[in-house]
C-alpha cells in the first residue's frame, strides 16, 4: 500500500487556473472546436455581484452587452468569475 504525502500544501486557486488556461492552449492544437465550447457559470464560481473591484464588464472575456467569451449565457456586467482577467 502506497503512502499518500501530506507535506506537499493543496493546489493554489491560481495554479489551478493556469492550468486550465494551458490545458485550452492545448486543445487548440488540437482543433478549434474545443475553444468553442462555453463554460457553465456554475463550473467556474459565476456569481451576478461583482468581487471587490473585479467585475466582468472590467475582464478581457467581457461581450457587451451582455456575454462572456468563455461562459454561456447572459452575463451582468457587474458580475464576477474565477476566470476574471482585467483589460490592460
Amino acid at each position: 500500500m502506497s503512502e499518500r504525502r501530506t507535506d506537499r500544501p493543496p493546489p493554489s486557486r491560481r495554479g489551478v487556473i493556469a492550468a486550465a488556461i494551458a490545458g485550452g492552449a492545448f486543445a487548440a492544437v488540437g482543433g478549434a472546436r474545443a475553444l468553442r465550447a462555453k463554460l457553465a457559470p456554475a463550473e467556474i464560481g459565476y456569481q451576478n455581484s461583482p468581487r471587490g473591484a473585479q467585475r466582468c464588464d472590467q475582464c478581457v472575456n467581457w461581450r457587451a452587452p451582455d456575454a462572456c467569451a468563455v461562459v454561456a449565457g447572459p452575463i451582468s456586467p457587474t458580475g464576477w468569475c474565477g476566470l476574471f482577467v482585467r483589460k490592460s
